[in-house]
């Protein structure tokens, strides 16, 4: 669900911004200035994020944080890359994965108390399956995933978080967020 909710963002800014009248070199920078408002407030957004997902992988941030990180990095992707800017989506998808996977491990460990022992394996399982529903694509996640830690006690649910993941994923659209613009 949340990999469709980054799909279905970046597509919506980039559908808004063709049907904006103003001149196409302006949308990326009004584009880049939203992110950069929303950047004063949580500037983790900003970059790849790759050390704040190592921060979150080491259980770093707390729940609402993680949330928000989510939330903040679905709106300033979809703002930069929907609205003409430079970037990518695999980077992001890991963060937004990352983020979600986190909170929801934190989230569980409290309701559940003593039941998750490592909310930061929560982030890399959420890593994984955001991108492969993202993308549609949960072999390479699983593998990139295992190849990243070599944890063989991670596979199982490595494995069925991805493909529950693109299971939903494909049923609530048959495009990634790499064909989607291919059929549009």
């Amino acid at each position: 669900l949340v990999a469709q909710a980054y799909i279905r963002a970046v597509f919506g800014v980039e559908t808004l911004s063709e049907r904006l009248r103003m001149p196409e070199p302006l949308k990326p920078a009004l584009g880049g200035a939203i992110v950069g408002l929303i950047g004063i407030g949580v500037p983790q957004i900003f970059g790849n994020g790759y050390p704040i997902i190592e921060t979150a992988l080491g259980n770093g941030y707390t729940l609402t944080l993680m949330a928000l990180l989510c939330a903040a990095k679905i709106v300033g992707t979809a703002l930069t890359v929907g609205s003409g800017g430079s970037g990518g989506v695999f980077a992001p998808s890991l963060f937004v994965g990352a983020m979600f996977g986190g909170a929801f491990g934190d989230a569980l460990g409290r309701v559940f108390p003593g039941t998750v022992p490592d909310p930061g394996a929560f982030a890399l399982v959420g890593m994984a399956a955001v991108f492969a529903g993202a993308a549609h694509a949960p072999i390479t996640a699983t593998l990139m995933l295992f190849e990243m830690t070599d944890d063989y006690h991670i596979i199982l649910p490595l494995m069925a978080a991805t493909v529950l993941s693109v299971f939903l994923s494909q049923r609530l659209s048959r495009d990634s967020i790499y064909t989607i613009r291919l059929r549009r």
